[in-house]
């Protein structure tokens, strides 16, 4: 993912981090593909537009299946997005990564915007992420 981390993940990390607050971060993460035709660093999850339509769902991210060396960066097994039953309505700029909070409010925490994008999904098309995140 060569996306940014935006204002909103880069406070997550502080409060992580330094501050030890986990109310916006229960287990697991999200992936999802978003139709806001920029990202800048102020979008928020809350801000984020993402398709619907053709049986689109966000992808959890087991924590437990990150994989890394230990040093600057952390992958995740390719995901693949299907058009099901329909059209994706809107079109697709990129994906996002953000936390699954049940106690506390969802926060973003990388997004990128895909250089070929947009796409326009019709039923059955797909599109294939390898989530990784590397800091620098």
């Amino acid at each position: 993912m060569a996306g940014i981390l935006p204002d909103e993940g880069e406070n997550l990390v502080l409060e992580l981090l330094i501050d030890r607050v986990l109310t916006d971060r229960d287990a697991d993460l999200e992936l999802g593909l978003f139709t806001n035709t920029t990202a800048p660093e102020t979008i928020t999850e809350a801000t984020v537009t993402e398709p619907t339509g053709g049986s689109y769902a966000r992808k959890t991210l087991t924590d437990a299946t990150w994989t890394g060396d230990g040093t600057d960066s952390r992958a995740y097994a390719q995901q693949t997005f299907t058009a099901t039953g329909g059209a994706y309505t809107g079109s697709v700029y990129g994906y996002f990564i953000a936390t699954k909070s049940a106690g506390g409010t969802q926060r973003l925490v990388a997004i990128e915007v895909d250089p070929n994008g947009p796409y326009t999904f019709a039923e059955n098309d797909t599109y294939d992420i390898t989530p990784n995140i590397t800091a620098a």
